[in-house]
């Protein structure tokens, strides 16, 4: 089986180039465990990982092109690409910078409180039972930005939509009972429809209980109800 590996230095390398080299196959193989074999046999690559069991997101990266969580992902006996994951400044080899994003995500996914808690706000009466699948399973994004390079909603409208990831921590505090912000208007205000449902996110998120097309869908209904939806939709 071919690897061939994306290698990149930015404080040696005037540009990025690739190596390649053969990896036995085996049955049940995963991206990862071939990785480490050409690391380890072929040629010294940094990448990061961590649980390999995808709870931490570490792993993501493009293989033959597409998002991936290496960890979790079965290989066949075929040639594979290995490249840093797309959007995200290049730290060497397969490592990226995902600051930006972070930083992002940690200021959306604060709670907003606007009155102090009581006895009788800790568990708010107003709580909607349904959404409490979607609550539970967002808290498992991992903020990976598997999400982001597929998104055909951020390609087309870069400056006005927050993309996925973001919209999904939006998302979240919207289903938090104890968070007081308006998060259906962020969510409008930050392109909530500049996003086509095109499902990319659903495809390429390996968290498969996060539903982000009925989520989104959820968010739409509710700026219907308060007549919200931007001019160029209606």
């Amino acid at each position: 089986m071919k690897i061939t590996v994306f290698k990149f230095d930015p404080a040696v390398d005037a540009a990025p180039y690739y190596v390649t080299g053969e990896v036995e196959w085996r049955k049940r193989m995963t991206a990862l465990e071939a990785l480490v074999e050409f690391h380890e046999n072929i040629q010294a690559v940094n990448f990061d990982y961590s649980c390999a069991c995808r709870l931490c997101g570490r792993c993501t990266m493009m293989l033959n092109g597409e998002p991936a969580y290496i960890c979790v992902t079965p290989i066949e006996n075929k040639d594979y690409t290995f490249e840093p994951l797309e959007g995200y400044p290049v730290i060497r080899d397969l490592t990226v910078d995902k600051s930006s994003l972070d930083n992002m995500l940690s200021t959306i996914f604060n709670r907003v409180r606007i009155e102090a808690f009581t006895k009788e706000t800790v568990v708010p009466a107003s709580f909607n039972p349904s959404h409490r699948p979607h609550l539970y399973a967002t808290e498992f994004c991992t903020r990976c930005g598997a999400c982001t390079p597929k998104c055909q909603g951020l390609e087309a409208f870069p400056s006005e939509f927050i993309g996925p990831a973001a919209m999904l921590a939006i998302a979240y505090r919207f289903f938090d009972p104890l968070d007081q912000a308006d998060r259906v208007m962020e969510a409008v205000s930050n392109g909530l429809y500049r996003c086509n449902m095109c499902g990319n996110c659903d495809i390429y998120c390996a968290q498969q209980d996060i539903k982000h097309l009925e989520i989104w869908q959820i968010l739409r209904d509710e700026a219907a109800k308060r007549g919200i939806v931007p001019s160029y939709e209606k």
